[in-house]
Formats: C-alpha cells, structure tokens, sequence
C-alpha cells in the first residue's frame, strides 16, 4: 500500500497561534483589534511596523515552550490518526529554520507525531504529486493546494471564512478536518 502524504501547518492548526500573537501586537499598539476583527492577512499594517509584526511572531515561535502555548486537545489525536491510516507526516511551517530546535522540541514535548519538519516562507514547494492532503488555515496555503489537485482543509477564521467556497474545506475542529480526511482518503 502507497504511504499517503499528510502536509499540516502548526500555527491556527495544531494549536491557538492567533490569542497570543494578539496579546504581543497589544503590547505594541493597544488599539490593535481583537483577532475576530482579523479578516484579512494584512490587518496590522495600521498598528504596527512590519518589522515590529515579524520579530512578534518570531519570538512566540522561539519561546514557544511554555503552558500558554500549549496544542488544541485533539492534535495529539488528530496527528496520531493520521499516522495509523498511513499518513507520511510533514509538520510544514512559515517559520524560520532559526525556531528549527524549539519547533522540534515543542512538537515532541507534547507527543504530536510527525515524520519531518519544513520551515520555510513558502511551504507549496512541497505540493508535488505524492502529496495528499495539506491542512492549512492560510486561504493562500490552502488555493494553492487546490490548484495542484490536492484535497485541502483547514480550520475557519474570521480571515478565511470568506474563502469559504474557493474549493477546499473549513471546518470548526481538527476532528471535523480529520472526518474529512479520512473519508476522501478512502478513494486514494
């Protein structure tokens, strides 16, 4: 039998990326808006520099080793799952290979199974035919997938909702997206 591959994002999938990137940017600007108020990729250029936006996320993604950074409960499940219908899991991240260690260190602290780690700003290069499946939240991520003839599947937020019919899956849970998963998987 074929090892299927399995592309998942970390940040807003495998855990909540988006409440403590909010807290940093408040530190920075306290009129910055609530992430509910997050509809699209660029909601901070109003309240924040760019340099000031990168250097926050890069150093969530740095420390991210504490009880404020812990997975969504079912992503220990969800990964695990995926590993027992004969997922080949790529942990792929818009982080950089600096956070390589921590990301590493937090994704086996926590017992998330995964078979290799990408880092990088643009995870489609690994979009080829032996891809599968990629769960993403980013609608750029998840269009791009589509494109390929993957099956993509992501959770919703208010940043993508409104993508919600651009050919791929936004669901509530990582166990919704895993039903799904495992029913189109069915026809590989």
């Amino acid at each position: 039998m074929r090892k299927k591959k399995a592309i998942v994002d970390i940040d807003n999938t495998l855990w909540h990326f988006c409440d403590v990137l909010y807290e940093r940017l408040k530190k920075i600007n306290e009129t910055m808006p609530p992430p509910d108020d997050w509809i699209d990729w660029d909601f901070w250029e109003h309240y924040c520099s760019k340099e000031e936006f990168i250097y926050a996320i890069q150093d969530i993604q740095l420390n991210q080793d504490d009880e404020r950074h812990l997975p969504y409960p079912e992503a220990k499940d969800f990964l695990a799952t995926l590993k027992e219908h004969n997922f080949h899991i790529i942990i792929a991240s818009h982080r950089t290979p600096a956070s390589m260690e921590q990301t590493h260190g937090w994704l086996v602290k926590h017992g998330l199974a995964f078979d290799e780690m990408h880092l990088s700003y643009d995870k489609t290069v690994l979009f080829d035919q032996s891809c599968d499946i990629v769960v993403d939240d980013s609608p750029h991520v998840l269009e791009k997938a589509v494109e390929k003839g993957i099956m993509a599947a992501g959770l919703m937020f208010p940043w993508n909702r409104h993508c919600i019919n651009n050919g791929y899956k936004l669901l509530e849970n990582l166990n919704d997206i895993l039903s799904h998963i495992l029913v189109y998987s069915k026809k590989l």
